[in-house]
């Protein structure tokens, strides 16, 4: 895994770009996992929010979801192929 001060700054940008798109629950919960360094199941918790919610992604939110699964060398890709995109 990449070093995880990157990694956090990568969360912080996903989290204020998917601010508008997911409730405070979604967020609170991502946030707690962030804070646990739990960054698979956070990543994962936003995508699920995503692809469960029908929400829809900007390119920003779904670019640092890319980047983030690739840095983590996270397996993905079928869910994220699933989030609708404005």
């Amino acid at each position: 895994m990449q070093d995880p001060t990157i990694i956090d700054g990568l969360f912080g940008e996903l989290m204020a770009a998917a601010k508008p798109y997911m409730n405070p629950a979604e967020m609170s919960e991502v946030q707690e996992l962030i804070d646990e360094a739990q960054y698979e199941l956070a990543l994962e918790t936003i995508v699920h929010a995503f692809v469960e919610g029908e929400k829809s992604a900007t390119d920003q939110v779904f670019t640092l979801i890319t980047r983030l699964t690739n840095m983590m060398q996270m397996p993905l890709d079928d869910s994220i192929q699933k989030i609708d995109r404005l």
